[in-house]
């Protein structure tokens, strides 16, 4: 017979078993009793040993402490004010000459010289066309003088031709015409007076002939003298009627037909001169065009050449502007030998005395960083110096740095290092090192591991003691940084919480907030 008796171990431990051996002789009816004693204590040590003791959770007290939020970033040092010199030759040209990488220059030295004779070439065919557009629009602006000349002429014949034709008008119409109708008129009165004294001559001839004092020779004279007056002021008659209904509309028909077109030619005259003006002003525009295009290219050409031999802008050392990427390759750019187009970088000339670091700053961030933020930079080999910086510079627009990831959206940061007197003695350009900026920063502030918080029913919770109880309180969460949250409201100084919610009261908390 066999019993299994409890292990000594831990309360939490899975309950273990011993044997213990008993004769038979031994069992007997008087001894039953005794088995059962024993079986029975057995039975209780188990459950004593199954049972698990409650163990009570890690407290942490609340206490006010410095709370730090750093971002730190790998850059490189460059200059902040670096001279860089490109091409301003317009032509792709060889380097002719070139003086070695890191040679001290003062300003003005001449540091490269590219070839220009292709550039002299073509220089000299353009001054040949130069000067014979400048003679065409030279020709052109007299032809254009000419032109205006001869149309001040034409303008003012016609202007004279206009002028006579209304004088002409004016002058029959108010003085020739009436003038002929009041002779006219005139003279048929005094004709039709005579004619009346000749008709009384006539009666008294006549008269007197029938009495015989006067002869038939005389009678007929006087007739005569009837007839012809009376034939006189017929004709004068007729002369008026003619004059009023044929002569003066033809007249005043032919002169203002001759007004009206001395009018139409004034303007005939007008536009026509305009547009030989226009014509002439396009001619000689197109030649100054022409001009303006050879001076272009001449002018080009010599500051081409100029171009060719470049200096030094500043005092300083000289440092060659090769892609480092292809350099690392073994390929150089800026070489002798090697062709540069317009505007290509050829050497710059760093300031040494104020040097810079670039940061990418994620878009989330960029509102805690503002100009005049403090910088910590660690030089790669010699951390254990610490060179003050400050940011100078935040750039207006993101940039997408990652091609892969084009929602990521970075601004970049210039910080100025502020170094002390022994420490720029190992500060150079493009030097690697890690600035460390600070985004946050609070002397006096509550801040838990993050173990000590969890998420429940979209609210952050921790669970505070009071008195024997855990009671869940709902706190406001800021930044994290080195594992600890900081805690803006929800939480004072003094108050003890569970350092760690285990997964159980993470389950009892979401199931007493659940609806």
């Amino acid at each position: 017979m066999s019993i299994c008796l409890p292990q000594k171990g831990s309360a939490t431990a899975a309950p273990q078993f011993d044997t213990l051996v008993i004769p038979s002789r031994f069992w007997n009816r008087g001894f039953r009793w005794f088995a059962a004693v024993i079986a029975l204590c057995s039975v209780v040590a188990a459950a004593k040993m199954i049972t698990p003791t409650p163990v009570e959770p890690e407290l942490i007290t609340i206490e006010k402490a410095p709370f730090k939020v750093e971002l730190t970033r790998t850059g490189t040092l460059e200059p902040v004010r670096t001279e860089r010199v490109i091409s301003k030759c317009r032509w792709t040209v060889r380097i002719l000459s070139l003086i070695p990488e890191g040679t001290w220059v003062q300003k003005g030295d001449v540091v490269c010289v590219l070839d220009s004779s292709t550039i002299e070439d073509f220089r000299r065919t353009r001054e040949v066309a130069l000067f014979k557009s400048t003679a065409a629009l030279e020709a052109a602006s007299q032809q254009e003088q000419l032109l205006r000349v001869r149309n001040e002429r034409r303008i003012s014949d016609a202007r004279n031709e206009l002028q006579a034709a209304e004088m002409d008008l004016l002058a029959y119409a108010e003085g020739t015409y009436p003038n002929e109708v009041e002779q006219l008129e005139q003279d048929i009165v005094l004709n039709r007076d005579r004619l009346i004294t000749v008709d009384d001559d006539l009666t008294f001839v006549e008269r007197m002939w029938s009495l015989g004092y006067v002869n038939t020779p005389t009678v007929v004279a006087e007739s005569h003298k009837m007839t012809a007056q009376s034939e006189q002021v017929r004709r004068l008659e007729f002369q008026k009627n003619h004059l009023e209904e044929f002569a003066h509309p033809r007249c005043d028909i032919e002169m203002k037909h001759r007004l009206s077109d001395s009018r139409l030619n004034m303007v005939r005259t007008e536009l026509a001169n305009s547009l030989a003006v226009l014509r002439a002003k396009l001619g000689t525009l197109s030649e100054q065009r022409r001009l303006a295009i050879y001076e272009r290219y001449a002018r080009t050409a010599r500051e081409s050449i100029e171009a060719c031999t470049i200096r030094a802008p500043r005092d300083g050392q000289v440092m060659y502007c090769n892609n480092w990427n292809m350099r690392s390759h073994g390929v150089r750019s800026i070489e002798e030998g090697k062709k540069v187009y317009f505007s290509q970088p050829i050497f710059e000339i760093p300031n040494e005395d104020h040097l810079k670091i670039s940061l990418p700053l994620n878009e989330a961030l960029i509102t805690s960083v503002s100009l005049g933020s403090s910088v910590t930079v660690r030089l790669a080999g010699f951390e254990s110096q610490e060179v003050r910086a400050q940011v100078t510079r935040i750039s207006q627009y993101p940039v997408v740095r990652n091609y892969f990831a084009p929602d990521l959206k970075e601004y970049i940061l210039d910080a100025t290092l502020e170094p002390l007197d022994g420490q720029m003695k190992i500060l150079r350009s493009r030097m690697q090192a890690d600035a460390t900026l600070t985004l946050l920063e609070k002397r006096d502030a509550i801040s838990v591991p993050e173990e000590a918080i969890t998420r429940c029913a979209g609210h952050s919770v921790a669970l505070i003691r009071m008195g024997d109880q855990y009671l869940p309180c709902q706190v406001k969460a800021g930044e994290v940084s080195d594992g600890r949250v900081l805690i803006e409201s929800g939480l004072r100084e003094g108050d003890q919480i569970v350092a760690v919610i285990s997964d159980e009261q993470k389950k009892m908390l979401a199931e007493q907030t659940a609806p």
